[in-house]
């Protein structure tokens, strides 16, 4: 018959299964989750235990997998993430912090050698992580950590905004950050908690895990807020992003030039879809002439331009969720009243039947590219005898 402790355990699985689905669904979901996580470290205390009485059941097993399953996800750092590291090192942050990661990991082992040590070692494997809590600052860590996130105590500003400014607002990346820190409070718990279990009674556990399960609500309630900020600015970032872009690029032909803003505006801002469209202003004097001063005109919400860089105009548009384009409608336009008329008029024409795109025409004169990431059926591009016409939803 199963003790008290393994009906803990065994009810405690059921959301630890959960929580180990929400690792699976990637850092998207799992960094701006609120309360998933804790569930798993608060199996810690009756976990252990268990493993000190000799039990050795189905459901301690496998706790003791999801444990490792999330030190070993920890461990893959890429490089990226390593470069953040020596950023906020730079910064000047409390000097505690730099140690807290190995003191957790460290601490978290020594609380995986009573769990993994044959019954005649296991009172050495805990004696020896005791001295080692004790040793390498103990709750302190997790404080160390928490001020960190939070911006608080001897920590001027939080690390989630260092990261975001280094990054600049690197959406995925800050997710990946704000994951590889849910998982360090999840290894200083369980080690935590295991350390309760040993040394306190129940009353003081339960108040532990209760005072815990505040502050690492707070703290993912800032990693929410602070990723929403960061997907908020992304129409302010992507263009000084194209700006940057452009100053940096030597002179080179205008599809290549498209291509590769577009290419990086996809890859970072993943989620949205972009178009864009590149104009050149050199040429010959008549073609200028007969392209005038209004050789462009847009309609529409969603863009935004990047002025006379390397004598070409750029301008981007998005939509993060594109509809198709009625194309028979703007072909029936462009063969009717669009036929005529520079490019102001016939995005004049066009802007009244098209309520919620954006509309962007460009004087044949003047030379164009434009390349996309839209599905195709939401993306028109092409070239009329007055005009080059580009249209999404916005």
């Amino acid at each position: 018959m199963a003790s008290p402790l393994e009906k803990v355990v065994a009810q405690k699985k059921e959301a630890i299964e959960a929580v180990m689905e929400s690792f699976e669904r990637g850092a998207e979901v799992l960094a701006s989750a609120v309360g998933e996580l804790f569930p798993l470290c608060v199996a810690a205390a009756p976990v252990l235990r268990l493993a000190l009485d000799n039990v050795q059941s189905k459901e301690v097993f496998y706790v003791k997998e999801q444990f490792l399953a999330v030190r070993n996800k920890l461990d893959v750092l890429s490089t990226q993430l390593e470069d953040i590291d020596c950023e906020i090192k730079k910064g000047r942050l409390d000097s505690q912090y730099f140690s807290v990661e190995e003191n957790i990991r460290n601490q978290f082992r020594k609380y995986m050698d009573i769990l993994e040590a044959k019954p005649q070692f296991q009172e050495v494997k805990k004696r020896l992580f005791l001295e080692h809590f004790s040793k390498t600052g103990g709750e302190k860590n997790l404080y160390v950590l928490y001020d960190a996130l939070m911006g608080t105590n001897s920590f001027g500003e939080s690390i989630l905004e260092v990261v975001e400014r280094y990054e600049a607002r690197n959406r995925r990346l800050l997710e990946d950050f704000c994951v590889r820190m849910k998982e360090l409070f999840c290894l200083g718990l369980i080690a935590l908690l295991g350390h309760c279990a040993l040394t306190k009674g129940p009353d003081e556990e339960q108040e532990t895990i209760q005072v815990w399960s505040r502050e690492i609500e707070r703290v993912e309630l800032k990693m929410k807020a602070c990723i929403e900020a960061c997907v908020a600015a992304f129409p302010e970032q992507a263009c000084l992003d194209a700006q940057r872009l452009l100053q940096e690029k030597e002179e080179q032909n205008l599809q290549d030039t498209a291509q590769e803003v577009q290419e990086f505006l996809t890859r970072k801002y993943d989620w949205v879809s972009w178009s864009v469209r590149v104009v050149n202003h050199s040429g010959s004097s008549y073609r200028n002439w007969r392209a005038g001063d209004h050789f462009q005109h847009m309609a529409g919400q969603n863009w935004f331009e990047v002025l006379q860089v390397n004598d070409t105009n750029l301008v981007v548009s998005y939509s993060t969720s594109p509809q198709p384009v009625p194309r028979d409608c703007i072909r029936q336009l462009m063969e009717g009243p669009g036929k005529k008329g520079d490019a102001q008029a016939v995005v004049g024409v066009l802007e009244k039947q098209l309520v919620g795109f954006v509309v962007h025409a460009v004087s044949h004169h003047k030379e164009s590219e434009a390349t996309w990431s839209f599905p195709e059926d939401c993306h028109y591009w092409e070239r009329h005898k007055n005009v080059a016409l580009c249209i999404h939803s916005e």
